[in-house]
């Protein structure tokens, strides 16, 4: 007696592990299904990205620094990727890291999107057409830019001097074990501001009120002014907009392309990483309008 109970209960827990099992299968499957619709395309050996905390979090995940021209800007909208703004780069050279291509495609994202609207990422760099850069590329999978957050540098001579200005037109000035430093005070103004110049505007004063009377039989009775006199225009000079004015002795701070370049060399080398290796060139992680979430515990 004791012994066919047993048995019974032996089988229950083997129908229970399968059917256990079977359930597990058909969630990985359709898992793995709900990745085909979030992640389409190619997704094979997806490198995900580490948090950028520090200076050599940064340096860990470098793929390459490039130098290059931005020899056009363009704009286009896929369903996953999402609203792209493409850097058409020409005269590209990589001075640490993976070699590049001479001319090549970054897709950052921002543009228009379905329906009139625009989306950009608040944090990302802007770039202007006819700029020249140092940027810093990842050697992981990424989603917003193939750009590392901020370091992207805007070459400008300034005061005789090559000077690379940050995205808020600060000079470099170094490095430290938090991040590439811009100790300066605004030596240009940010890329992608409106242009500048002295400004003529018109303003018309209120125009003076005239009471009417009321005729005999009701109807308003106004006077009448000449053809020929307009309300008075005042013209007037508006300020100049502010115009950064850098010393001798802020530009005198700053660091050149080379100098940069040796640094984070050296900071890679104290650390044991080898920049290079792996570069998307298109993302690969979420798509955009899509959150990945956590199924709720049945």
């Amino acid at each position: 007696m004791q012994r066919s109970v047993l048995v019974r209960r032996l089988r229950d827990v083997i129908r229970a592990l399968c059917i256990s099992s079977c359930i597990a299968a058909l969630a990985c499957k359709e898992r793995s299904r709900g990745d085909e619709a979030r992640f389409p395309g190619d997704t094979t050996g997806i490198v995900r990205p580490a948090a950028l905390s520090d200076l050599a979090s940064h340096v860990r995940q470098l793929n390459a620094i490039v130098l290059a021209d931005v020899r056009d800007i363009s704009t286009n909208y896929d369903r996953c990727e999402g609203p792209r703004t493409i850097l058409h780069l020409r005269n590209a050279r990589s001075l640490l890291g993976s070699p590049h291509t001479d001319s090549m495609t970054l897709r950052v994202f921002g543009g228009p999107v379905p329906g009139g609207r625009y989306a950009h990422a608040s944090e990302s760099p802007r770039y202007e057409a006819g700029g020249r850069y140092l940027l810093f590329l990842f050697n992981t999978d990424w989603r917003f830019s193939p750009v590392m957050g901020s370091l992207a540098f805007r070459v400008e001579n300034i005061a005789g001097r090559e000077v690379l200005l940050s995205p808020d037109g600060q000079g470099v000035t170094g490095v430290s074990t938090l991040a590439v430093e811009t100790q300066t005070p605004m030596l240009a103004l940010p890329a992608g501001l409106p242009g500048l110049g002295t400004v003529v505007v018109s303003r018309t004063p209120a125009a003076q009120f005239v009471p009417c009377s009321v005729n005999a039989n009701g109807t308003p009775r106004c006077p009448r002014l000449p053809v020929d006199s307009l309300p008075p225009r005042e013209t007037f000079t508006a300020a100049e907009p502010w115009i950064p004015r850098p010393t001798a002795e802020d530009v005198a701070r700053t660091i050149t392309v080379k100098e940069l370049v040796f640094k984070i060399d050296s900071v890679a080398k104290g650390l044991g990483a080898k920049p290079g290796g792996y570069f998307a060139r298109k993302p690969r992680l979420e798509c955009w309008d899509a959150i990945p979430t956590r199924k709720p515990r049945q």
